[in-house]
């Protein structure tokens, strides 16, 4: 086996997958891959200068069939004197309470099982036992998903450490030829034979057929993955320099761009700055959120459209927005009181300024004056009063000072440059009748000045406490 030996030698030093002094856990299932594994590691801990520890995890699909894959795991472990751990995930009770996936309950239990056992027991690293064909394997599924063909990494973060994929060159003929070599014992899963799931239906049809085609298609998907892996490394640090480069940030924190800076990022580049942008908004959310090719797509095109402005709404209530040559991910806004009246002489909370106030000038108090945000002036009869607060309505115009005709609030909002996704959160004062008056932030209406006149009886204020 000098031949095997060499080659998961050269992987792993190429790939700087061990360390002296690095304590690793090895997933085993009982099955050849990992039992080789288990044997592999086990018996050149001294070599590595290593500690080794096995981890199994019974999924109880299977009855006393997977209490026996648990057992052989155990007895080989006390046979090379290796740390074993074991741990249940009761898959068929969560199926039952929740549904869900029977692939995605295992993995996460299992994982999870994985990280509280490396957290316990300081282990840096886990190794899994993914070989060639298994390589081959998840490249056919991401494309039959519209997923980039990059196949699973040869080592990637977790949350207490790292997780390495040592077999990852070597296929699955040479794993049953070291079993064999060596009398090392495994069990195979009967599940492996089911059509139930993609990877085995890909296993047993088109595998085979691939193979028949190429012989070195397993091998040579093994190198590409590789290559797209580093190829994908490098435009991942060229997008986030880009990003990093003309990015802002709105006053609440979230992330913002100019249309025209995104546009001259290469397309390659602007479809990884998507995500990394998206991940302002997810990233430190307990469940991450699948960037999907699709919606990816769909804000390319609205960032190269110059057909208005557009919002789109996100997951968990956020959403995307491009107004006049900026485009923000943000938290949709939230929807106040269509209406709320505004009784004289008290301060009423209303959206996101925190409250409103009008009254008779010489009422208003210097606390009310000393928190203003807004002021106006103004003069309305009282059959006009009292004043109410509202978001716009289909309709709605306003008379500004100098003009003839009132000017409907759709034009006022785009010659303003108004962001679409505002215009139905600003506060719209109306009268008793339902005339506007003013549209807070962004006009006011002939009945309104900024400045006190001696005409006006009136004083309007925008506050926050």
């Amino acid at each position: 086996m000098q031949g095997f030996d060499k080659e998961v030698d050269q992987f792993i030093k190429e790939h700087a997958l061990l360390s002296k002094g690095r304590r690793i856990l090895i997933a085993c299932s009982g099955g050849v891959d990992s039992m080789v594994l288990l044997h592999y590691l086990g018996t050149n801990r001294k070599r590595f200068e290593i500690e080794v520890g096995a981890v199994h995890v019974d999924h109880m699909l299977r009855g006393q069939s997977s209490v026996e894959d648990g057992q052989l795991v155990r007895t080989w472990c006390e046979r090379m004197s290796i740390p074993f751990y074991s741990g249940n995930v009761p898959v068929p009770d969560l199926l039952r309470k929740t549904g869900g996936n029977v692939q995605q309950i295992c993995r996460e239990g299992r994982y999870t099982f994985f990280e509280e056992v490396m957290g316990e027991d300081c282990y840096e690293t886990l190794a899994t036992a993914h070989h060639a064909e298994d390589q081959l394997e998840t490249v056919l599924m991401q494309i039959t998903k519209g997923v980039s063909p990059l196949g699973m990494p040869i080592k990637r973060n977790m949350k207490s450490g790292f997780l390495i994929r040592p077999f990852l060159s070597v296929d699955k003929a040479a794993l049953y030829h070291y079993a064999n070599e060596y009398e090392v014992p495994f069990r195979e899963d009967p599940s492996n034979q089911a059509d139930d799931y993609m990877r085995n239906r890909y296993r047993r049809y088109v595998m085979p057929r691939l193979v028949e085609e190429n012989p070195a298609v397993v091998k040579g998907t093994v190198s590409l993955t590789q290559d797209l892996q580093e190829d994908e490394s490098l435009l991942q640090q060229l997008a986030k320099e880009a990003v990093s480069s003309s990015i802002e940030f709105t006053k609440e924190g979230y992330p913002s761009m100019c249309v025209e800076r995104f546009r001259h990022m290469p397309t390659a580049l602007q479809r990884r700055a998507i995500p990394l942008l998206l991940n302002y908004l997810y990233n430190n959310e307990e469940h991450g959120i699948y960037y999907k090719a699709d919606l990816i797509h769909q804000l390319l095109r609205h960032l190269h459209s110059n057909e208005g402005n557009v919002s789109i709404d996100l997951p968990n209530g956020y959403q995307f927005t491009r107004a006049y040559n900026r485009f923000t991910f943000a938290p949709k806004p939230e929807v106040q009181e269509k209406e709320v009246t505004l009784p004289r002489g008290e301060k009423v909370s209303w959206g996101r300024y925190a409250w409103f106030y009008w009254g008779e000038v010489g009422e208003v108090e210097e606390e009310v004056l000393l928190k203003a945000k807004e002021i106006a002036f103004f003069n309305l009869p009282e059959t006009s009063l009292p004043l109410l607060i509202r978001h716009r309505q289909d309709g709605d115009r306003i008379l500004l000072k100098g003009m003839t005709k009132a000017k409907r609030l759709s034009r006022l909002f785009i010659d303003e440059k108004v962001e679409r996704s505002l215009r139905d959160q600003l506060p719209v004062v109306v009268t008793k009748q339902g005339e506007v008056c003013a549209v807070l932030n962004v006009r006011y209406g002939t009945y309104f000045t900024k400045q006190q006149t001696p005409e006006s009886k009136y004083i309007f204020i925008a506050g926050s406490n």
